[in-house]
């Protein structure tokens, strides 16, 4: 921790004085995590553009929001984009970007924030705002904004704009991250004003080809403020590591019998340890955390009826408003991106207030939400491939992501616990090392390869995002993608260019192009 800040630090007066924007410890000086003081040092709040990499828990959401208030109430009028990765995280920003700015620097205009996911596009009045694209501040998906400006047209010049973008890992996700890199070199063409990116599971050197790229400064820190015990039971064995301890590495011992390795027992230990509540329960799918939810409630023998009188702020009679009702003053939750708004927002605030114990959720609720969870247990680190046909291990990256919610700064205690139970087959223990090991990422995988041109440059075609055949291998190969192929083979992008040769023939033939 820095108790105070750097010099050239940017931070106006409102914001200094802001507990909200600004920690202080309790003799008055800032408190500020190591990566938020190198942050500020660097000028994040100055205009500065980062790549933010370091653990959960060391405030990366402060650094987003300080070049947030630096660009935006500058002497000239500036417009700012939020993005981030799942609906129900958009829809959490924009509501917490609507309570901490209208009223203290818009003068109360919610019109002046705007959300865009793929589900709306609505201001903070209800409205649909008739140019969301201009508004001062936008928090959208990565997906919908990408179609948005592949509707309207990305602005030639993006000088006057500011761009964060959280979880920027997420551009090497086999599903998502194609489309992904498309935008951030779209946006990287129009000379973007300010971009901060923030990550938690970047490894060194992706981070540094990551950065050079975007042509920003780069903050890697490894350190943790508030550290992690993780502990993984078999049938036989416990294995344990500790973050504040990891000159000792992971600990291989006989599982005592009093340590359970079967969910329900697990979490019955836990509820039993005030000191380590409230606890949430990952699980791979929206249907486990419903399996899992029901048959904690039976357990409680809870029935649910189809009567059931709605908790305040519930007005919709749903399935899940119900069970709700029922669940939540019993002390326990769930939450999914099925949730509706008022459902979704009960739970969170009930979480916040520290009046439920235990939440069952999927990975939707650890993507870069600040919640006081002291435990993480890990239902089942396995999930099903439709593609391969296959339970498949967790990828490294999006577990630590996970892990990483418990013991977050502003949470009494000194660390996280992070449970998980195995098998205890060999392949299996071969996994959880991974696991236990939080500086263990995968590698950013590049995603635009010429094996997906034919279907890539027709999309870019129909989209108007390019016309020509120049202006598409301007912007693939000037992607992420492409320069990593071009360090890592030495005959270059020859390959490239001679299959997007074969791609702009084919749409020749179709007649998208001239």
């Amino acid at each position: 921790m820095q108790f105070n800040l750097p010099s050239n630090h940017g931070l106006s007066q409102d914001v200094q004085k802001d507990p909200d924007l600004l920690w202080r410890a309790p003799d008055g000086s800032p408190s500020l995590t190591d990566v938020q003081h190198a942050a500020l040092a660097a000028g994040v709040a100055r205009g500065t553009s980062l790549l933010v990499v370091a653990p959960t828990s060391t405030g990366k959401t402060h650094i987003g929001l300080w070049a947030l208030m630096g660009w935006l109430f500058s002497d000239q009028p500036r417009h700012a984009v939020y993005l981030v990765t799942h609906r129900a995280l958009a829809r959490q920003k924009f509501e917490e970007l609507t309570k901490l700015l209208c009223a203290r620097h818009f003068q109360g205009d919610k019109s002046s924030i705007a959300l865009a996911t793929g589900d709306a596009v609505e201001d903070g009045e209800g409205h649909t705002p008739t140019q969301p694209l201009e508004v001062p501040v936008l928090v959208a998906t990565y997906e919908k904004y990408l179609a948005m400006v592949s509707g309207a047209g990305i602005r030639e010049d993006m000088s006057q704009s500011l761009i964060i973008c959280d979880e920027i890992q997420i551009l090497g996700d086999e599903s998502r991250g194609r489309n992904i890199e498309i935008l951030l070199t779209l946006m990287k063409k129009a000379r973007w004003g300010q971009l901060v990116g923030l990550s938690a599971v970047l490894d060194p050197s992706d981070a540094k080809h990551l950065s050079d790229w975007l042509g920003v400064k780069l903050i890697h820190l490894s350190s943790r403020e508030k550290h992690l015990h993780y502990e993984c039971r078999t049938p036989t064995r416990l294995l344990s590591f500790r973050t504040d301890q990891s000159e000792a590495g992971i600990q291989d011992q006989e599982r005592p019998a009093s340590a359970p390795d079967d969910l329900p027992a697990l979490i019955a230990q836990v509820l039993r340890q005030p000191h380590n509540l409230p606890a949430i329960v990952f699980c791979t799918s929206k249907k486990r955390v419903y399996e899992t939810t029901g048959a904690y409630a039976r357990s409680l023998k809870l029935t649910v009826s189809p009567t059931q009188s709605l908790l305040s702020g519930l007005r919709e009679s749903t399935a899940a408003a119900r069970e709700l009702s029922c669940y939540i003053p019993k002390g326990f939750a769930f939450h999914t991106a099925d949730l509706l708004d008022a459902e979704r927002r009960l739970v969170e605030e009930k979480i916040a207030k520290q009046e439920i114990k235990l939440v069952f959720a999927t990975s939707t609720l650890a993507a870069g939400v600040n919640f006081p969870f002291k435990t993480a247990i890990f239902d089942r680190w396995k999930r099903w491939n439709d593609r391969t046909k296959t339970h498949e291990p967790l990828p490294a990256s999006e577990f630590q992501n996970m892990a990483g919610r418990v013991g977050r700064m502003g949470t009494t205690g000194t660390h996280g616990s992070v449970l998980l139970t195995s098998t205890d087959g060999f392949a299996d223990k071969k996994s959880i090392r991974i696991y236990l090991q939080p500086d263990q990422t995968n590698p950013l995988t590049p995603r635009i390869t010429p094996q997906a041109f034919h279907q890539l440059s027709l999309q870019l075609v129909s989209s108007g995002m390019c016309e020509t055949q120049e202006e598409l291998e301007e912007l693939l190969l000037s992607s992420f993608s492409a320069t990593r192929e071009q360090e890592s083979n030495q005959t270059g992008l020859a390959h490239w260019t001679a299959q997007l040769n074969k791609s702009t023939d084919a749409l020749r033939n179709w007649g998208f192009i001239l």
